[in-house]
């Protein structure tokens, strides 16, 4: 297992430009239309990655899973879709496969028979009591990623961020309070649900998700629409951390741009509509 971000297949093989995912997705979406046709009106668009964001902490929290397991967890969802067709596969056996080999890789290994239990309990329609259909789930998955399982997340970056600014010179210091950190690992829980750990290095988007809390306070959600252009020493005193560091301010750019349009989105987000037509597809699937 690499310790390294900047040596992890994470970066070699799983790290894409923005070019390179839609030419990967458009070959996807080429594929399904030859096999499915145009009749399906589901696509793996932001609301229905909201979705599979949920059910990855539903059956999270029933599993009392740590954060770092569903977040690799969705890393694997979001690999998955750059190769495979969101109507080829049923849904809820791949977040839950997905969690499933997570456990492994995060070193917190789960039974299969636990797995598979607490996800029937979730969606016992969908769900086949069937052991062998995870563990065959798992084989696929695993050789749609290429082997390739090993994640680095931006949750320690935060943290080397945060003693970095606290130590800073005068013109950069900056002390993060524990609330404020907490809202920055909400923030990045909610960046899984984006392209971005496909597209930048975990201190990346750690730094964007700092900016964000920042500027918009505790609850993002709500105040995405009410940024204000008015500068404060704090947010000065970051924006000179920034000025003096290596850090690529386009990425970072581009990192906070990502989640507000995730927070916009939310905000319109309809879970009853996602959840039925996904439903009607995945009945269709089984005729």
């Amino acid at each position: 297992m690499s310790a390294n971000y900047w040596t992890s297949s994470q970066r070699n093989k799983w790290q894409f430009s923005r070019q390179e995912l839609r030419d990967a997705r458009s070959s996807v979406t080429k594929m399904e239309i030859q096999l499915y046709g145009n009749e399906c009106t589901m696509k793996y668009d932001i609301n229905m990655r909201i979705y599979l964001h949920q059910l990855i902490i539903k059956l999270g929290r029933k599993l009392n899973l740590r954060q770092v397991i569903l977040s690799t967890a969705e890393v694997y969802l979001t690999r998955f879709f750059v190769r495979v067709s969101i109507r080829e596969i049923n849904i809820y056996l791949l977040v839950t496969t997905c969690i499933y080999i997570a456990c492994k890789m995060e070193e917190s290994p789960q039974h299969i028979r636990t797995i598979l239990s607490e996800a029937r309990n979730c969606w016992p329609e969908f769900i086949p009591n069937d052991l062998t259909k995870l563990a065959e789930f798992e084989f696929y998955l695993i050789e749609e990623l290429n082997c390739y399982m090993v994640v680095h997340h931006p949750y320690n970056s935060i943290l080397e961020v945060v003693n970095v600014l606290k130590d800073g010179d005068i013109a950069s210091r900056l002390e993060v309070s524990p609330e404020e950190l907490q809202t920055c690992w909400s923030i990045m829980n909610d960046s899984y649900i984006t392209d971005l750990h496909l597209l930048f290095p975990p201190h990346i988007i750690a730094t964007g998700t700092l900016y964000l809390t920042l500027v918009l306070g505790a609850d993002v959600r709500k105040s995405v629409n009410n940024i204000s252009a008015t500068q404060n020493p704090r947010i000065e005193a970051f924006v000179n951390f920034l000025a003096a560091s290596n850090i690529d301010l386009d990425e970072v750019i581009e990192t906070i741009q990502e989640l507000l349009t995730l927070y916009d989105a939310w905000n319109s987000y309809d879970e009853m509509y996602v959840k039925n037509g996904l439903h009607q597809m995945l009945l269709s699937m089984n005729r």
